[in-house]
């Protein structure tokens, strides 16, 4: 396990506080179950404050751990801090954040309506972000930098993924049948990124 960046939380934090019951180097038990794919952060004491540790990955009722790596600055000491029994894991952290890749306007449209009680992160704000081929990694990075819980695909059927993850929390019937000319809708005009099979990237 690596050394994590200190990262103070207070009140911006959403979703889904669980207790692990038991550490096993890197995994865990956690108190409740919490479905398979669902990623969060483990919140550790640290000098009276709590501090993020380590990324969770449930599966069901156990979790694995992985290093903190957005915080990352060579100009500060790092604490040596490690998830242990007793600790807090806050799961679906940012899932009100979403980003939908879709075909084209009319499919985005739909299913942006779908999801109006969400913040959409404009795909335009994605686009501008890469820098040739779509790869999983892209949606990852961009979606730590921009706090992005959930990546909204819609292909034979809408899939709500873990941005960490990848693992498709949720399915759901497509309001229409995605043909893709292009990677994903964008109001880019001289947006020309070939199609990507992005059912590869997604885990079941």
């Amino acid at each position: 396990m690596r050394i994590f960046f200190v990262l103070f939380v207070g009140v911006l934090l959403f979703g889904a506080e669980v207790k692990l019951t038991k550490v096993y180097g890197k995994s865990g038990d956690i108190s409740v179950f919490v479905k398979k794919g669902v990623s969060g952060i483990v919140l550790c004491p640290y000098m009276n404050e709590k501090i993020i540790c380590a990324r969770a990955v449930s599966f069901g009722k156990k979790v694995s751990f992985y290093p903190v790596d957005d915080f990352q600055n060579d100009a500060y000491a790092l604490p040596v801090v490690f998830p242990k029994a007793g600790d807090e894991i806050v799961f679906a952290k940012d899932y009100d954040r979403i980003l939908i890749i879709a075909p084209n306007q009319e499919v985005y449209l739909k299913v942006k309506e779908l999801y109006k009680n969400a913040t959409v992160v404009s795909p335009d704000v994605f686009a501008a972000f890469l820098d040739g081929e779509v790869e999983k990694s892209d949606f990852i990075d961009f979606s730590k930098k921009m706090n992005i819980g959930r990546i909204i695909f819609v292909l034979d059927k809408i899939y709500e993924v873990d941005s960490f993850s990848f693992y498709a929390i949720k399915t759901k019937k497509a309001p229409i049948t995605a043909h893709y000319k292009r990677a994903f809708f964008t109001y880019f005009k001289n947006f020309d990124i070939e199609p990507v099979d992005y059912k590869r990237f997604i885990k079941d």
